[in-house]
């Protein structure tokens, strides 16, 4: 079956286990050419290699077969197995910054997966919205009935078309999938009330501004977390270091940042006086 992907991935993988990296590059290039789409990552495979160059995001085939194939088991993988704390180091970071006055706020949970970071969130909500790429998880998220409203899209597409909405949005473990983050920064700064919030995580590196690791995920660095979020418009509250999780019995150091819309101006000029009518006192 010369013309079987899944074949040619499995011996790309082989082949690349026993040092034969060439050959492996060859055998995932024909994965790539008979697929419909790239479900198993092979243009992540190839660039770890250094075969190709590292995308500016995992394909979106592949993040969403992985997460509907994980979706049954995802929270107790994270919780009991990865002692995973990500949305509650979030929410701890925005109520320092901003206090809960009970539930008052339009909230999107970007990328929001089986819902653990809406569950964290939700006593700050009057209106909860999530968003996921998977299918899968969006059904599992569905079950817990902690959302609003809950919709299956790619999360920089989904912002795009919803300015001034939202009063915080939260990605918890989204942006490991992103290298590039100028795209979902901005329109994240866009769908953002002014003076809204933008919580997220990121695993870190100090090397380059984005780095694809072995395990398919990004990690960032924060001088370029600082950098994208300024040039997205928007103001860097606070960014600190966090365990995001364990594995393979070590810490994952990461990231936890917390951005804001700065708030709209305030008019200089009396409100009961028509502009046009002022003259500048001397």
């Amino acid at each position: 079956a010369p013309e079987w992907p899944a074949a040619h991935f499995a011996l790309a993988e082989t082949l690349e286990a026993v040092g034969r990296a060439e050959d492996a590059r060859c055998h995932f290039v024909a994965y790539l050419k008979f697929a419909d789409s790239d479900e198993m990552g092979a243009e992540i495979r190839l660039a770890l290699l250094g075969a190709a160059p590292v995308p500016l995001v995992l394909p979106e085939a592949y993040v969403r077969a992985l997460f509907d194939q994980y979706a049954s088991k995802f929270d107790e993988s994270l919780l009991a197995g990865l002692d995973y704390r990500v949305p509650y180091r979030l929410r701890d970071a925005v109520e320092r910054i901003r206090p809960s006055k009970g539930a008052g706020e339009r909230i999107l949970d970007l990328g929001c997966g089986t819902g653990l970071a809406g569950e964290a969130f939700r006593a700050r909500a009057s209106w909860l919205e999530g968003v996921d790429l998977s299918p899968g998880m969006a059904a599992e998220a569905e079950r817990k009935t902690i959302y609003d409203n809950l919709r299956v899209a790619e999360a920089t597409a989904d912002l795009a078309g919803r300015a001034d909405t939202y009063d915080l949005i939260v990605a918890a473990d989204v942006l490991v999938y992103i290298g590039d983050l100028m795209p979902i920064f901005k329109t994240a700064a866009q769908a953002l009330h002014p003076d809204g919030l933008f919580a997220f995580s990121v695993q870190r590196t100090d090397g380059a501004d984005y780095r694809l690791g072995a395990e398919c995920r990004y990690s960032h660095r924060e001088s370029y977390l600082r950098r994208v979020a300024s040039e997205a418009g928007l103001e860097t509250l606070e960014i600190a270091d966090a365990v995001l999780r364990t594995e393979k019995g070590a810490d994952v150091p990461g990231l936890i940042g917390v951005c804001r819309r700065p708030p709209a101006l305030l008019s200089i000029l009396e409100p009961s006086e028509p502009a046009a009518l002022r003259l500048p006192a001397y």
